[in-house]
């Protein structure tokens, strides 16, 4: 999640949600009687009988808010407060569709303290990743985080033209102290996801030296047209750190996953799995971790939507770490196998039935 603007003596606040997560988030957070602005698109009727659809900024007076069935999107739908007057659509009902990625404007007439603190350890808990940009004559790396970018290492790789009989040794020398650079970064700050750009096949070199000294550390690829400080900031104007975040997401789910399935050996009484046995230990303030899949969050099934959303509602009440899993995801195929929501368990909680029945 994002935050771009705060206002509290307005009451606006205005985000930017970047994964399921904040979605579901923003659900908890928007409430009836809230306003929200951001752009949509709405069929507008002409007086010669055309109509069109015509894109334009709206608020709205919040009436409901929900996920759309089997999309990443988040439905908003309330009464127009504001809008361009030509339209005359003042007054009239209107639903905005927020998917990731898209700015929207909350104004609340008090914003409690627990709700802010919920938008800001959504912002906390964001991207944090080194990029390293690099081609034949400089070098940048670089840490991305939601409070900025700052720069860490950048410099001339010094390689001598093709001519050089000692290019690859140099190159290679180089490459390892830029390596070596990014690992001890990764190491200081706890971070696992290095981003490697570079035009040519020189970020491939470098991947595969990262790889070699940490196995565990995860990298991504991309092409970028020059190396150094400015291949850093066209990184950032790619796409591939919005997907580096959802795949973080996964990772994270991933490890979640693992606890689970360690715990379902050592100690079952510490898990549960099933939809319904999962709102059961929700319930009574049990859970402490809960992944749910996606396609439950937005099921087409009304009570089946109707039972997660509580489970959810739950698990916030208590504290607990929620992390809605994209179906695409390698996460997300294992959770569909458990019935597509798992929770570890706070403590043992001893049941009659085996976990999931």
């Amino acid at each position: 999640m994002k935050i771009t603007y705060k206002n509290l003596r307005t009451g606006e606040v205005r985000v930017v949600p970047e994964t399921e997560d904040d979605l579901w988030l923003l659900q908890m957070v928007i409430a009836p009687g809230d306003i929200v602005i951001a752009r949509t698109t709405r069929d507008i009727s002409f007086g010669d009988g055309r109509s069109s659809r015509i894109p334009m900024t709206l608020a709205i007076r919040v009436k409901n808010v929900e996920f759309e069935p089997f999309t990443t999107r988040l439905r908003i739908h309330g009464i127009v407060v504001e809008g361009p007057e030509r339209f005359g659509v003042k007054g009239s009902h209107h639903t905005l569709h927020i998917d990731l990625g898209n700015e929207l404007a909350i104004v609340k007439e008090e914003w409690s303290k627990p709700l802010l603190n919920k938008l800001e350890k959504a912002v906390a808990r964001g991207l944090k990743a080194i990029i390293v940009a690099l081609d034949y004559d400089e070098y940048g790396i670089a840490i991305a985080q939601e409070q900025g970018l700052k720069i860490i290492d950048e410099g001339s790789l010094g390689v001598p033209g093709k001519e050089d009989p000692n290019r690859e040794d140099i190159l290679k020398s180089k490459i390892k102290q830029i390596a070596r650079t990014v690992i001890d970064t990764a190491r200081r700050h706890n971070i696992d996801v290095v981003i490697v750009a570079s035009p040519g096949f020189i970020k491939d070199i470098l991947i595969d030296v990262l790889k070699e000294m940490n196995k565990k550390i995860h990298v991504y690829k991309d092409s970028v047209s020059i190396g150094g400080r400015s291949g850093i900031y066209e990184v950032l104007r790619r796409d591939i750190v919005r997907d580096v975040l959802r795949d973080v997401s996964s990772i994270e789910a991933e490890r979640i996953l693992e606890e689970f399935m360690l715990l379902l050996v050592k100690n079952p009484d510490r898990i549960a799995y099933g939809l319904n046995e999962v709102y059961e230990m929700a319930r009574i303030g049990a859970v402490e971790k809960l992944l749910v899949l996606d396609e439950l969050v937005r099921s087409y099934d009304i009570e089946e939507r109707r039972l997660v959303e509580e489970v959810l509602k739950l698990v916030d009440k208590y504290r607990g770490e929620v992390k809605i899993v994209s179906s695409r995801s390698p996460a997300g195929e294992k959770l569909r196998g458990l019935n597509g929501i798992i929770a570890i368990l706070r403590y043992s909680v001893h049941r009659e039935k085996s976990p999931g029945e």
